[in-house]
């Protein structure tokens, strides 16, 4: 049985309008009236420790300066608040609340023999969800459990009552009325609405992250599927050599009829790190070919599976997760070389239509 925080009084999740401005993972970004944009972004201190920066007129800024470094981190949809985790002298997480210019630092729970990050927040601003690993004695991290979290109380529950079952990338849809979350033990995602418990399972081996439309109708997964290789051309279907190969491809799921449609096509690809874009046209995501140990380009593809497009085709740089801007004319993303495991990876942004690509921090990682 889920603790459904939406239910109780003075909760305004259906009062509130999407803001198309900052995607709920804490992934946004921010144009101001000279479209000179504005982001968050993990980096490294003289120290060599990560915290936390910021990105702005062409200008870095640290924001953070914890001794143990800064290891995840989500912006508010409201933009106004930052959570973040940092390990203590124990080795366990902190959980810090502060501005998203760095002010008012705020210690407001902590995770004793646990890892807690991979935040998602309710279009409330106030709460949010994250991950918890226990820790064994040797400081191994154990599968994740689903917590809420209020930032306003400093509260913290497990998502089920009973907290047995597992749960691991969970994301709250535009409208908080649906979460998501992929159950370990079951080999699956699940899709719960919080208003009506209403459900869905979909089976997914992979357990990656998934990506919700605007609208909160509609949501992206990578999923594994099966490719069938057919034998020689001319031959007969029923007498050639058939061959299997397991690709990963997007699927697209409707919440509400449960219908679902592979978007990537039947190629021998990867698709990955899907992201919706602000105004629903496009999935931005990440391709390489099956087996070929090649770095992953980034794409895009209009929800129908329609109009797929390379945005890079460079063999020797591998591109991370991307993010849209908030006008949906561009990405930002990290790259690093492929097989340099001495390079720290750089921030890049990519104009949709014209392929123009600008370099904006040369050394960070995950923006937002």
């Amino acid at each position: 049985m889920f603790l459904n925080w939406t239910k109780r009084p003075n909760r305004l999740i259906k009062s509130l309008v999407l803001l198309f401005m900052i995607a709920l993972a804490g992934c946004g970004v921010f144009p101001d009236q000279s479209d000179d944009l504005s982001l968050l972004y993990l980096g490294w201190d003289e120290n060599n420790e990560v915290q936390l920066f910021s990105f702005s007129s062409s200008k870095s800024q640290k924001l953070t300066d914890f001794d143990s470094g800064v290891h995840d981190f989500a912006l508010s949809p409201d933009g106004r608040n930052l959570i973040l985790t940092t390990l203590n002298d124990n080795g366990d997480s902190d959980l810090w609340l502060m501005r998203k210019d760095g002010s008012q630092q705020e210690l407001i729970f902590s995770c004793p023999q646990a890892e807690c990050a991979n935040f998602t927040w309710v279009p409330d601003s106030r709460r949010l969800l994250f991950e918890r690993r226990e820790l064994d004695s040797g400081g191994i991290s154990g599968t994740p459990f689903l917590w809420w979290l209020d930032t306003q109380t400093s509260t913290a529950l497990p998502l089920q009552e009973d907290n047995e079952q597992h749960g691991a990338n969970g994301r709250v849809s535009p409208d908080g009325q649906w979460i998501s979350y992929i159950s370990p033990e079951d080999e699956g995602l699940v899709i719960y609405n919080l208003e009506t418990g209403a459900s869905q399972f979909v089976i997914n081996e992979i357990g990656a992250d998934v990506t919700w439309n605007p609208d909160s109708t509609q949501l992206i997964v990578p999923q594994l599927d099966l490719i069938i290789l057919h034998g020689e051309e001319g031959e007969d279907h029923q007498t050639h050599n058939h061959d299997y190969q397991t690709a990963i491809h997007l699927l697209r799921i409707d919440v509400d009829t449960g219908e679902q449609e592979i978007i990537s096509g039947d190629l021998r690809v990867e698709d990955s790190v899907p992201a919706w874009s602000p105004d629903g046209e496009w999935i931005a995501f990440g391709r390489r070919a099956v087996g070929a140990g090649a770095p992953r380009q980034l794409w895009i593809v209009h929800p129908d599976g329609s109009g797929a497009r390379a945005l890079t085709d460079d063999s020797a740089i591998n591109h991370g997760p991307p993010v849209w801007t908030a006008d949906g004319r561009s990405l930002i993303f990290q790259q690093i070389p492929q097989g340099d495991l001495g390079s720290k990876p750089s921030i890049w942004q990519i104009d949709i239509e014209t392929g123009e690509k600008q370099e904006l921090v040369s050394s960070g990682m995950l923006p937002a």
